[in-house]
């Protein structure tokens, strides 16, 4: 395993951010850019390569996430999809193996204009109808295909499991694999866990199970255990007022401790996990940079 972080929030050129992040020890980035300005150009790529590479960092993973494949209005579906198509040619042609999505969320009939996120069964009506109409007829057939896309390029789809999209957790990962190619995976971030109170030492002995663990990122999750008993843990509180919500992302560390981190990594390391540990930090009150370098001197401790 080794240290990497997620360069989505920084809004500096990427030599600035390779340069700092080179100082923290970090060996490689998750990186998301517009595909259209690299692919099919060697130049540009080459300058690219060579910037992170004077670094001594690599690419480890490109990131289309925050899209909607499967999102009801067509023309919102086929940009979404095409954007990933494209972010999965250009790893291609960069050497890059991992492309991160989001699942998608579809609306729950055809009719729909809106995704619609089905948590819970009650109270009684059509729910597992809709459901089943998510998966069967939408999720599944097209992960499949795209699955089949990616293996042509010879690249790792990495779902992120992520609240408000239809793989939230990893059970309804490990089924979208199971139903659809080897080529898609899970992309697993202990902090969108624990907001649903779902336990990530046990989530890697699952999701290991399958072979289903393709990119790790680490980000944090601080309770507010007033609010919580309250609120509970949908709590539409604005993500910046971190003192009236339910829960806040915050820096790696300072939401759970060094020992729970410690077991998240020895487990890993137990199923043979040996790639990114790459650090996100979106959404917090605090310092970009500050942040990052808290969290990169505590995991720097602490991956194997």
């Amino acid at each position: 395993m080794h240290l990497a972080v997620q360069t989505l929030p920084f809004d500096e050129p990427l030599e600035s951010t390779v340069e700092f992040l080179a100082d923290l020890g970090v060996e490689s980035i998750d990186w998301r850019c517009e595909p259209d300005d690299y692919l099919d150009d060697p130049e540009k790529q080459e300058i690219l390569l060579e910037t992170v590479a004077e670094r001594d960092v690599t690419i480890s993973m490109l990131g289309a996430t925050g899209y909607n494949p499967l999102h009801p209005v067509d023309e919102r579906a086929d940009e979404a999809d095409e954007r990933l198509r494209k972010t999965i040619r250009l790893a291609d042609q960069l050497g890059v193996d991992v492309v991160s999505s989001f699942s998608g969320l579809p609306g729950a009939t055809p009719d729909d204009r809106s995704p619609n996120w089905i948590a819970t069964p009650v109270p009684p009506g059509r729910q597992h109808e809709y459901y089943e109409y998510q998966w069967e007829d939408v999720a599944i057939p097209y992960w499949e295909e795209l699955g089949e896309y990616a293996d042509g390029y010879g690249i790792d789809v990495a779902i992120e499991i992520h609240v408000n999209t239809l793989v939230n957790s990893p059970a309804t990962m490990r089924t979208l694999r199971r139903e659809t190619h080897e080529r898609i995976g899970g992309y697993l971030d202990p902090g969108h866990l624990w907001l649903q109170e779902i336990d990530p030492v046990e989530s890697v002995r699952y999701l290991a199970e399958d072979d289903a663990i393709f990119h790790v990122e680490a980000s944090d999750v601080r309770r507010n255990d007033s609010n919580l008993a309250v609120k509970g843990t949908w709590d539409m509180t604005p993500l910046d007022d971190a003192l009236d919500r339910s829960w806040s992302f915050c820096p790696v560390g300072y939401g759970h401790g060094e020992e729970t981190w410690r077991d998240i990594i020895s487990t890993l390391d137990l199923v043979g996990y040996d790639g990114p540990v790459s650090i996100q930090q979106l959404n917090t009150p605090e310092d970009l940079h500050g942040g990052i370098e808290k969290g990169a001197a505590f995991l720097d401790q602490i991956i194997i």
